[in-house]
């Protein structure tokens, strides 16, 4: 670990050492630990800002963030997975005809550099938006629920804003598949945020934020006309009786 590191690490507030007499700077056994603390979450991703947030408030259970870490990793091997597939197929269009056109280069880099730079603005973005709207404590929450972020990849929430997409054709959300689709989405979401009110709203409007994100919609599953249709749907549903009325409906 660098001199400079650790100075970075104290501006930040991150870590704290003793001196000596002398002025000389000295880590103690707590000083150590609370550095591999900081090592680990850096790790993890997360910016200093946010670092010092969590251990200001004391760490979450290490299970969630580990279980985060992992949902990280799933993330960038399926990206992983998806490239040498792409380079696969090129180097069998190759061995079949002896070359590759430069359209064929130009579209495997450009559909890489596309995904790698998507995925990348995505975290980015709601990181931010997660920053802005989201305490330590709801973010440590989310991901003791299991939710990883709508950076990341969830077959279920893929599945439901296809079939979102479909029934939004028909324009009716007080339909019976639409009420079903709203049941099971909001029980999504409340998975999420164990049901609290104020966590789902907070989770809606940083949804809602992410969703107006430039480049966003570019293969996007969701956006904010689509939770307006599950909103309605779920409205609908109350009435109808398929889903209980909340203290505080979403």
């Amino acid at each position: 670990m660098s001199g400079k590191a650790l100075r970075l690490y104290e501006a930040h507030g991150l870590l704290r050492a003793e001196r000596t007499p002398a002025g000389w700077r000295v880590y103690g056994p707590d000083q150590i630990a609370r550095l591999h603390q900081v090592i680990a979450l850096k790790s993890f991703g997360f910016p200093l800002s946010r670092i010092a947030e969590l251990l200001s408030g004391g760490l979450p259970d290490l299970a969630s963030f580990l279980e985060l870490h992992e949902q990280v990793l799933h993330q960038e091997a399926k990206r992983v997975d998806r490239a040498l597939r792409l380079l696969s197929a090129a180097r069998a269009k190759l061995a079949e005809h002896g070359g590759l056109s430069s359209d064929d280069l130009m579209n495997l880099t450009k559909e890489t550099a596309m995904t790698e730079k998507r995925n990348d603005d995505l975290a980015a973005a709601y990181e931010a938006a997660a920053a802005k709207h989201l305490s330590p404590a709801d973010q440590a929450t989310l991901a003791a629920n299991g939710y990883g972020g709508m950076d990341k990849p969830d077959a279920d929430w893929n599945a439901l804003g296809e079939e979102a997409a479909r029934l939004m054709k028909t324009g009716d959300p007080r339909s019976p598949e639409a009420m079903d689709l709203a049941r099971r989405w909001m029980n999504k979401v409340f998975e999420a945020t164990g049901g609290d009110p104020a966590l789902t709203r907070k989770m809606r409007t940083v949804a809602r934020e992410i969703h107006e994100q430039p480049g966003f919609t570019i293969g996007a599953t969701s956006s904010n006309e689509m939770m307006d249709f599950v909103s309605q749907a779920y409205g609908a549903a109350i009435a109808a009786g398929i889903m209980p009325k909340p203290d505080d409906a979403a």
